[in-house]
Order: structure tokens, then C-alpha cells, then sequence
């Protein structure tokens, strides 16, 4: 058994109420927030925009978002999903919709859903908690996994119309977005953030200080986020040895890998294969 009174950030809360404990003091800078709202209203305010949540509305507050004025009426009634930045990282089931995804949420922070997608939002909260809750399952950490990607990808098709068409309206995106292309491509090859930023004609630092402004994360964090997905989808084939997999994400020795997936996953590669049989 997990003992959940020492766990002091769960990677998945759920609620019914918001003026709560068990919400983390840093849950604007570390999760991903969603609000599902069933009566009442609200508002908030983001980058210098005021922001409207009605029934049936879904907000999605990304990680290190400058949310402010939040107001609720008296009446006001939903569901609150947390997910940790980590666990939503590393449950990414497509890297190219991820970045449509996290570009679109950055961008439309309140979006009106149908009664049918309001009752899958809601059909997802719930098996998310049971999934995180049910410690004595045998296979729960990739039963949750799972659970994640289906309503990763549940998100993605509710949204999938308005992020087609704000892909073709702005097809050369903006740096931001063009950065973390050039990191979905060359991921396994180039770690260095001044790589990218010379594809995009611009200074390391400016490249930083772009992706804080839009995110809230570093270039660096950014391009470790996506070769840790690339890793954990390579550990997971077995029939591919850690050399080989070092090789395959080109660095310089075996050793090196090890310790570069220590610090990204807290933990060796070959533990972290023990910990999926």
C-alpha cells in the first residue's frame, strides 16, 4: 500500500470544490488545471485578458500561467482536474498534437462543449481518481498511463477542429511554436539550446526568454521534456539494448546516457525497465 498522507504533490487531484487544502499552494506553476463547470459562472484573468467561464465551459490553465482575479458566483458549480507537468509529460501519445494541443490551450483558455464531449470531460475525472486511488492494483501505474493518453487524446479531438484551423490561418507559427517543431525533429541528435536557436536565427538567450514568456519553461526544459518521451518510448521495446538505445539518441557513451536518464527520470535506465515488468 501507498500511504497517500506522505505523498506532499500527487500527480492527480480531483475535486468538487475549490477553496480547499488539498489543492497545492503551487499548483499554478506545477499543473496542469482544468475546471469543468456544471452551474454558475466565473471569470479570471490572463495576460491582461478577462476570460468568461459559463456552464458546460472547460478551462485549462497551463503550468507557470499569470492567472489572476479568479471569481466565482455563489452558485458556481464544477469539477477540478490536477495533473502534474510531470506525469502529463511523459503520457504525451503524440508529440505533434501535443504542441497543437499545449499552442492551443495557451490560446484559448476556455472553450464550450457539447452535453456528449461535457459527459466524456466527466466520464475522464472520474476514472483518472480511480485509477491514481487504486493503489493495490497490481499494474496501476500503467493502467493510469493509459487513462492519461485516452483523455489526452479525448482533449485532442474535442479541440481538433479550432487547432486545424489555427494551423492553416498560421502556417510559419510563431518562433515559439517553430522551436518546439525543430525539437520534435532533432531531439535525438541535438541537446543543446544553442542548436535551435541558431536554426531560428536568434540568440540562446532570447530563445530562453521566448519560451518562459509563452510556457513558462526553458528552452532546455523543453528540449529535455521531449527526449525523456523519446527514451521512455525506446526502454519500453525490449529487444533494444541500452547501448543500443544510447547509440540511437546519439550519445557519446553508454555511461553518459545512464546518467542523463537519472536526472531526467530520477532513476538508472535499467531500473526504470524493472519497474515495467
Amino acid at each position: 500500500m501507498v500511504n497517500r498522507s506522505v505523498q506532499q504533490s500527487p500527480d492527480v487531484i480531483v475535486l468538487d470544490r475549490f477553496d480547499t487544502e488539498q489543492i497545492p499552494k503551487d499548483y499554478l506553476e506545477r499543473y496542469f488545471t482544468h475546471i469543468l463547470c456544471h452551474a454558475g459562472s466565473g471569470q479570471f484573468q490572463m495576460a491582461d485578458q478577462t476570460y468568461q467561464i459559463s456552464e458546460n465551459d472547460i478551462v485549462i490553465w497551463l503550468p507557470s500561467v499569470n492567472i489572476t482575479h479568479v471569481l466565482f458566483s455563489p452558485d458556481f458549480k464544477a469539477s477540478f482536474l490536477f495533473l502534474s507537468f510531470e506525469v502529463l509529460s511523459k503520457n504525451n501519445p503524440d508529440i505533434s498534437w501535443g504542441i497543437k494541443g499545449f499552442l492551443f490551450s495557451q490560446e484559448n483558455p476556455v472553450v464550450s462543449l457539447s452535453e456528449k464531449e461535457k459527459g466524456i470531460c466527466q466520464t475522464n475525472f472520474r476514472l483518472l481518481q480511480e485509477k491514481y486511488d487504486d493503489t493495490e492494483h497490481r499494474f496501476r501505474q500503467e493502467v493510469l498511463d493509459c487513462q492519461i493518453q485516452m483523455f489526452v487524446m479525448d482533449m485532442w479531438n474535442i479541440f481538433a477542429r479550432e487547432i486545424e484551423r489555427r494551423l492553416h490561418t498560421n502556417e510559419r507559427g510563431s518562433l515559439f511554436e517553430r522551436f518546439l517543431q525543430l525539437v520534435q525533429v532533432h531531439c535525438m541528435e541535438h541537446r543543446e539550446v544553442e542548436f535551435y536557436s541558431e536554426k531560428l536565427f536568434i540568440t540562446s538567450k532570447y530563445l530562453t526568454e521566448i519560451c518562459k514568456k509563452n510556457s513558462g519553461k526553458t528552452a532546455m526544459e523543453w528540449i529535455q521534456n521531449y527526449t525523456t518521451q523519446r527514451i521512455i518510448n525506446l526502454l519500453k521495446n525490449k529487444n533494444l539494448t541500452l547501448t543500443e538505445i544510447a547509440y540511437t539518441l546519439h550519445f557519446s557513451s553508454a555511461s553518459f546516457f545512464s546518467r542523463y536518464v537519472r536526472k531526467v527520470l530520477g532513476m538508472s535506465p535499467s531500473e526504470y525497465r524493472q519497474r515495467l515488468e
